[in-house]
């Protein structure tokens, strides 16, 4: 479903090391509001993130919407002992014309600053308008390509994620009635089902990257789920911890899930001290409640 890159006539494309981000159903994206969707890839031996946000406000004029693009990387690409310095140009394409909204940026990557704050950004109003061709039969296409950062030189791909109107949603809660005897670095709730694939949380009571919190993920069970799309689904969740009379929630997530990508979820989900503190309601006499809610709306298909 719609065009490969060639097609966006963005010239001396040979060699050069670039990923395409194919959007179909783009409006069904745009109805849920602000908030950042995400898909990971791989380039010179480093896993990175583009993000879209379909109604950013982060611009001069905070009452004008637009659709912005960024990127960021993978933590575990990251050690305290180096840096990475990447140069991006980051595109929108407009795929009937060729009139692309284009950035060139810089960043300095370390452990501490996984996030380039600055993006390519378009006016929702612009993007809508059938006198350009950012918005073509309901598709979007963006994309990055790696300018300079000295690794070996690979292929890009294009990757084209379709959102349908109708989502599959479930949810799951897994009671634990003794956090203390939680196996240790790493404990799995028993395996649940929602939209035909299998699914577990998994937990980290001493923290994955920093002992001080405890991590939380949604994982994908990849040899249950027969009826995955060979390059994953898309799916928007929420992870959460049982309070007494309430929850506490972390902001929605969305992410491909994929035989590649089969976990995500968050590093430093709470502070330790956080959840043990019996006044919080989170661990009443050793017991607590994690929860997932998980709405699956979307599946992608990759494109050398």
């Amino acid at each position: 479903m719609g065009s490969s890159y060639s097609c966006f006539g963005v010239p001396g494309q040979s060699g050069r090391n670039l990923f395409t981000w194919k959007i179909d159903g783009f409006t069904s994206l745009l109805e849920k509001g602000e908030g950042s969707t995400n898909t990971s890839f791989d380039m010179e031996g480093i896993r990175w993130q583009l993000s879209l946000n379909p109604q950013d406000k982060k611009s001069a004029d905070p009452s004008s919407k637009h659709m912005s693009v960024g990127i960021s990387v993978s933590p575990f690409s990251l050690r305290p002992s180096y840096m990475l310095q990447a140069r991006f140009r980051i595109f929108i394409y407009d795929q009937k014309y060729g009139r692309h909204s284009i950035r060139e940026v810089g960043h300095t990557y370390q452990t501490t600053c996984r996030t380039m704050e600055v993006s390519c950004m378009v006016p929702l109003q612009k993007l809508e308008n059938p006198s350009f061709g950012f918005l073509v039969n309901n598709t979007i296409a963006v994309g990055v390509e790696l300018i300079n950062l000295k690794k070996v030189a690979c292929n890009g791909i294009e990757r084209s994620t379709f959102i349908p109107k109708n989502i599959i949603s479930g949810s799951h809660s897994w009671y634990i009635d003794d956090f203390s005897q939680l196996k240790k670095p790493t404990a799995y709730s028993e395996p649940f089902e929602i939209g035909g694939y299998t699914w577990r949380l998994k937990l980290q009571p001493e923290g994955k990257l920093n002992k001080n919190y405890v991590s939380m993920y949604l994982e994908l069970d990849k040899s249950r789920s027969q009826h995955l799309p060979s390059d994953g689904v898309l799916v928007e969740f929420v992870l959460s911890i049982k309070k007494q009379a309430a929850r506490a929630y972390r902001g929605k997530s969305r992410f491909i899930f994929s035989t590649k990508a089969t976990g995500w979820g968050y590093a430093e989900f709470i502070k330790i001290q956080e959840f043990l503190d019996p006044t919080n309601g989170y661990l009443i006499k050793g017991t607590c409640t994690f929860e997932a809610k998980v709405n699956i709306f979307g599946f992608a298909t990759d494109r050398a």
